[in-house]
Order: C-alpha cells, then structure tokens, then sequence
C-alpha cells in the first residue's frame, strides 16, 4: 500500500464521525436526521467495525500474542491511567453520555486508531523505532495514530484550552494505547485501558463536583 493511499485512508478514518454525520445530515434531511441523532455513535461504530472486518490486517479481532513482554507496560499505563484521569477535565453528564464515554467511544476508538490505523501505517510506513519507552519501542506510526487520536477529538469538541488539555491527554495517552497494541497485535489490552481511564475520569468528575456543592 502506497504512502499516499494509507495516509489518505487514515485521515477519513480519523475524522470518519464526522463524515458519518454530515452525510446522513445531506441524506436524510434535518427532520428526520433530528430523530436518529442521538444513535449516531451507534451508526458510526458499526460502520466503522464492518469495515475493520474486511480488513485482513487489522488488531481489532484478534486476542493478544507474546504479550509477556509488554506485561510491565500494561501496568504501568494502568497505573498513570489512575493518577492522570483526576486531571482529564471530561464532564460528560446524563446517563446515556456517560455509558457512551465510557463504553462506546472506547470500543469505537479502539477499533479505528489502534485496531485498523496502525496496522495501515506499519504496511506503509517505516516500523523501526524512533525512541523506547519500558524497553518497548515506540515507532513512526504509533507516533502518527497518537496524534491523529488527538486531532480527531475536534470532532467532539470546539478548540479552545479545554480541548487542547483533551488533545494532549489523548496524545500520551495514544501513544501507550499504541505500544501496547502494536506489541500484542491486538487492541484487547489497549480497550480495557482506555475504558478503566474514561471510567475513572467520570469517577472524579462526580467525586470534585459533589465537593463543590457541599463547600458551596
């Protein structure tokens, strides 16, 4: 696969919620589209997965292999994934945005950006590794999947302070989802990861706005 071509396909993969959602805005009209608007993640996930499915390459349905290795890592990142959600930012409220924070976007960005988006990059892309973190190597397309994780959080959010915080937290936060994944073969580890960091980051968000009601 040419470079052109992968880079072409992670970019619609980055930024494919929104594409989801503007075509269906243009295709089905504003009436009905207000409707089915909250099942848009859904929409998106699912189409999302289909394709990783045809994919032949992809770490999305596979378990994890030679993953002792990587065992350190795993508990390190789970370890940091604790002290670093306190300071997430990440508010999400009613109980349906808190399943999908926690749940949905987890399992979605899981297939896209460590499932099917570093495998494209690793057939295109020099694998050998720019810098090791935990005697694990930390390579070119597992640098460029953080970034794009990062930037596609503009999909949900407005730029501003708050966002570029979620931005940053999604860059380090990428790039030891991408270690993991990229070792393993598999986004297995790389998903209860990412779910146990969203669990925590609501955690807080509702221990520090109870604290304030009650100072207040």
């Amino acid at each position: 696969m040419s470079i052109f071509i992968s880079l072409l396909l992670v970019i619609l993969l980055t930024f494919s919620y929104k594409i989801v959602d503007l075509t269906f805005r243009m295709l089905i009209g504003r009436a009905l589209y207000q409707k089915i608007e909250h099942a848009m993640i859904y929409i998106w996930g699912t189409l999302i997965t289909i394709i990783a499915f045809f994919y032949v390459d992809n770490f999305v349905f596979r378990l994890p292999i030679h993953y002792e290795p990587i065992i350190p890592l795993i508990l390190i990142t789970a370890i940091t994934f604790m002290f670093t959600s306190r300071h997430s930012g990440y508010h999400p409220i009613g109980k349906k945005n808190i399943l999908n924070f926690v749940i949905m976007y987890p399992i979605f960005e899981e297939v896209i950006f460590r499932g099917m988006m570093i495998p494209i990059l690793n057939n295109s892309l020099p694998t050998y590794s720019v810098l090791e973190l935990f005697h694990t190597p930390v390579t070119l397309p597992i640098l460029l999947s953080a970034f794009l994780f990062a930037i596609a959080h503009l999909q949900y959010y407005s730029l501003n302070r708050t966002s570029v915080k979620f931005m940053l937290f999604a860059f380090l936060g990428g790039i030891l989802l991408g270690m993991i994944a990229n070792d393993s073969l598999s986004i297995v580890f790389a998903l209860f990861l990412h779910i146990e960091f969203n669990l925590l980051a609501v955690y807080y968000s509702k221990k520090f706005s109870k604290k304030g009601k009650s100072i207040s």
